[in-house]
């Protein structure tokens, strides 16, 4: 049995609150640079030192351990090995005898001769036999024999300094109290098992200290026999395992970072950039009244078939289409059909860049999904998305870009671009808020803002993440009761003001739960005395038929509002997304974590 040294205990503790303390101290010098940073390759590289070094101690930890214990193992399993041998020439020598009487016979030289055989040929540090003069005193330990190795007996000294002969006082000192009273209550108790422990003087350093209690004739225990092994070299070992560790640590760290800044630069941040600088460069010849011929919107060269590929290919789709547009009706003016004609291609265009199929996902049968958009003029600025970031994530976006009419709907397609593109890094709803800002404000020459409300819902639970950047509150009903406003925390709109951080927070939806999210367009449609829908009837239009499905509920919504505006012209867009959570077995929640896993 092996008792661990609480001094050896409180040592490894130490080292790792010092580690801790250090790399704690290196955060709080650092902590303001890391906030202040805007990049996103930065920040990836920040974030991947800081997971490394949490790895790093971790695995340094857990291995320092294991590599302790094993080490031990086998220094214990030696140690035991020496003592029985020894405890063997105890018996065949009578050695216990000569302990009780107190006596040292022929055969006495004769076992010490065996027990310096022993030495010789172990790697041990010291061996030796001790009795309690009187076993109710602990500080009456005496030396019974000890044995010396070869090299010790040719010192030259005399065998009186070099040997301890029955009777000798052990040195004051030489043994901790914890170690003496369980060296008395193992003779006490006549244990018959060898035993090890660790202990620790400023003197020796660290030592595994074994004994085994030899008896009589009479079976009375009666002293023990104790072999120490210096164990000080497994800290220098295990010191050379650390240096290793952090070694191998910091060139992974390095290498991982390397690919992460050329990945994320060659196949995110640059397409991300060069469709912001083409779009904003094209809406800037917009508005500088540039003859439409002359609108030509700089392709980005994106790799074909990602995301980001599809998304600019959508987005120049859309630059072209509205520079066909402005071309002809600069040419058709006075045509008031053809004029009607290319503002439906551009509402087309528009539409189609809006999830339209419904149901959108028939295989997925954990929600039901449905949203709307219908612009005031020809093509609008609000718009709403949602797509699966993995198996296991939707991610919702309602929207609405300040303006009107077409530059609206390109900036509509530039926001819906970076959105969609920061979304799919796997970050949550208030980091994709902060990184779309940062975008949008590192080149945001128009002066143009967008509104967003964000929802991330893991399918597999029912919690969604949500953040909100000067947008509308959401409604919410939950099973068996009736819709109502949640009034969230809003941030400031999303392209208004560079080093905003979004925050966000957590709804947790139950099967049969439903989510309603608009622009302003709904509540501020107006009638022909200029009075507002508001909130208060858009809420009772929800609540005509609450356990209707999102698509009946919306247009429930969509025809109080008519109802109420009738043939007054409205200002402003009218979208509107609802979803219902439906739940998932336990098989299915099970597949989605495990394809979500696959997927990460």
């Amino acid at each position: 049995m092996q008792f661990i040294s609480i001094v050896t205990v409180r040592i490894f503790l130490l080292s790792v609150k010092s580690l801790i303390e250090d790399w704690s101290k290196r955060l709080k010098r650092n902590i303001f640079l890391i906030m202040k940073v805007k990049s996103i390759k930065t920040k990836v590289a920040v974030y991947t030192i800081l997971f490394m070094v949490i790895l790093t101690s971790v695995i340094t930890a857990a291995g320092y351990k294991l590599y302790r214990d094993s080490v031990m193992k086998s220094y214990i399993s030696y140690t035991e090995t020496v003592l029985e041998y020894s405890y063997r020439s105890c018996v065949d020598y009578s050695f216990g005898d000569m302990i009780k009487e107190r006596d040292m016979p022929d055969d006495y030289e004769k076992f010490r001769s065996e027990l310096n055989t022993v030495k010789d040929s172990s790697d041990i540090e010291y061996l030796y036999a001790v009795y309690f003069d009187d076993i109710n005193d602990i500080h009456s330990l005496h030396y019974a024999i000890n044995a010396k190795s070869q090299e010790e007996l040719s010192s030259g000294k005399p065998l009186s300094e070099i040997y301890s002969y029955m009777g000798k006082t052990c040195e004051e000192g030489a043994f901790e109290d914890d170690t003496l009273m369980l060296l008395r209550d193992a003779v006490k108790n006549k244990e018959c098992e060898s035993k090890t422990l660790e202990g620790y003087s400023d003197d020796y350093g660290h030592m595994l200290n074994g004994y085994r209690v030899v008896f009589d004739s009479d079976d009375n225990a009666v002293g023990l026999i104790c072999v120490e092994v210096d164990i000080n070299r497994i800290n220098s070992e295990l010191s050379d395992y650390v240096r290793i560790v952090i070694m191998i640590a910091l060139i992974l760290t390095a290498v991982i970072i390397s690919l992460y800044y050329f990945n994320i630069e060659r196949y995110l941040i640059r397409p991300i950039l060069n469709i912001a600088e083409s779009s904003d460069s094209f809406v800037k010849e917009m508005q500088n009244n540039t003859e439409p011929e002359n609108l030509i919107y700089n392709e980005v060269s994106v790799r074909e078939g990602s995301e980001l590929g599809l998304l600019a290919n959508n987005v120049k789709s859309l630059a072209d289409g509205v520079a066909l547009y402005m071309t002809s009706l600069k040419k058709e003016t006075s045509e008031r059909e053809r004029i009607s004609t290319e503002l439906s291609l551009a509402t087309q265009i528009q539409a189609a860049m809006l999830p339209h199929d419904f149901p959108p996902y028939p295989e997925r049968h954990e929600f039901d999904i449905f949203a709307t958009m219908e612009p005031a003029k020809e093509v609008g600025g609000d718009f709403y998305d949602f797509f699966f970031i993995d198996d296991d994530h939707l991610c919702l976006v309602m929207a609405d870009v300040s303006g009107k009419g077409i530059p609206a709907a390109l900036f509509m397609m530039i926001s819906k671009t970076i959105l969609q593109s920061c979304a799919m890094l796997g970050v949550s709803a208030g980091e994709i808020l902060t990184k779309t800002n940062e975008a949008f404000c590192s080149n945001n020459q128009v002066d143009m803002f967008v509104t967003v409300w964000l929802g991330i819902l893991e399918i597999s639970t029912g919690k969604m993440t949500c953040a909100n950047a000067g947008h509308e509150y959401p409604a919410i009903k939950r099973k068996g009761g009736s819709f109502e406003l949640f009034k969230d925390k809003h941030g400031i709109a999303i392209g208004a003001m560079d080093g905003v951080k979004y925050k966000e927070y957590t709804l947790q939806f139950e099967p049969g739960d439903k989510l309603f999210v608009y622009t302003d367009g709904v509540p501020e449609a107006t009638d022909a005395d200029m009075r507002m829908f508001g909130t208060a009837q858009m809420v009772q239009a929800l609540n005509n038929a609450p356990e209707a499905d999102p698509e009946k509920i919306i247009s429930n919504v969509r025809s109080s509002v008519q109802e109420f505006v009738k043939n007054a012209e409205q200002f402003d867009d009218l979208t509107m997304l609802c979803i219902e959570y439906l739940g998932n077995s336990l098989e299915d929640q099970n597949d989605i974590r495990f394809n979500s896993t696959l997927l990460r």
